[in-house]
């Protein structure tokens, strides 16, 4: 988790979760979350939505499988233009 999260913060200069929707069954949750974020290396803003499944064990997640969120914006906000010659 640590890697991970040291990974965020070097493409994310801001990553806002504003908005979560939960859905829990036993140790299973459906998260639906809002997200507003800047990319550290354009500087560009986005705000989209990410659907996961977390699975929790007492009392700690377990595991979190992101099912959906639109990597044709993030990679878009996050891609530094190459110099024309």
């Amino acid at each position: 988790m640590t890697q991970f999260f040291l990974m965020m913060g070097e493409v994310w200069e801001s990553f806002d979760m504003v908005e979560q929707e939960f859905l829990a069954t036993g140790e299973t949750a459906v998260v639906l979350t809002q997200v507003r974020a800047r990319a550290r290396a354009t500087g560009r803003e986005l705000s989209f939505p990410i659907l996961q499944a977390i699975t929790v064990k007492d009392g700690r997640i377990t595991e979190v499988r992101p099912f959906y969120w639109d990597t044709r914006a993030i990679a878009d906000a996050c891609a530094v233009p190459k110099p024309t010659a």
